[in-house]
């Protein structure tokens, strides 16, 4: 296979590097990642200015490596469009800190794979609440050889992959799960100046599905969420129509 990693911390992260080595064994790896940390830019391109790259040695065996002055989804963007390969499959991670429920909204990390899916190329994120994890390294090969043996990843969109809740006792196992609806709370407290204003953070949390990435990731499993790209409320449109 032809992979290409590319994740929202920056080319240096621990994170990233993890996951080539991990990759290794199924293919050339190449690597196509931000230069500096990127995280919770969500889905930004850049649309009305140059993008600064540079090839570096390759870093963590991969086969080459791109660095962007860039989004992570530019990163995915000119790493499809530079290296001259047919890609089978992009890989975004390992993140530092976990993307379920509504953080994926804001994720760098799920929205540098749905860019891939976007151009056409099948894509996963990963993430972790730790990416120190000891196990993190075995569990990533051993994870991500029953998803390209049975070709999870092949479908309408990509699949979001998250390591439970940082413990040393490894994962209990995988669950298949749906989106949770936790929320990503802001405070936002003025300042000794009134046109500054410091943000303190918090998470709201709710009664969640027992199928919900939120519930997995508290009780020590790895979840998988399909996700899509068209997110149209087919519903809604439906309820629409009746009414007129």
């Amino acid at each position: 296979m032809n992979i290409l990693v590319v994740n929202d911390d920056g080319y240096q992260a621990e994170g990233l590097g993890i996951l080539v080595r991990a990759l290794t064994p199924f293919g050339n790896v190449y690597v196509s990642a931000p230069k500096d940390h990127q995280s919770a830019k969500s889905h930004a391109i850049t649309i009305r200015s140059r993008i600064e790259t540079f090839m570096t040695e390759p870093i963590f065996g991969s086969t080459a490596t791109l660095v962007v002055d860039g989004t992570p989804a530019d990163a995915t963007r000119l790493g499809l469009k530079v290296f001259n390969v047919d890609f089978d499959l992009v890989v975004s991670g390992i993140n530092y800190g976990q993307n379920i429920a509504t953080d994926i909204l804001y994720s760098g990390t799920v929205a540098a794979a749905l860019e891939a899916k976007i151009l056409g190329v099948d894509a996963i994120a990963i993430s972790a609440h730790n990416t120190h994890l000891p196990y993190l390294y075995d569990e990533t090969i051993k994870l991500m050889d029953e998803i390209i043996e049975a070709k999870l990843y092949e479908g309408p969109g990509i699949l979001n992959v998250n390591f439970p809740r940082d413990t040393f006792a490894r994962p209990k196992g995988v669950k298949i799960t749906q989106m949770g609806q936790r929320l990503q709370h802001a405070e936002f407290l003025k300042s000794e100046r009134p046109d500054v204003y410091h943000i303190k953070s918090s998470i709201i949390s709710y009664q969640e599905d027992l199928d919900s990435d939120v519930v997995a990731f508290d009780e020590g499993y790895v979840s998988i969420t399909p996700l899509i790209i068209n997110r149209t409320d087919f519903n809604r449109i439906k309820a629409i129509l009746a009414i007129e």
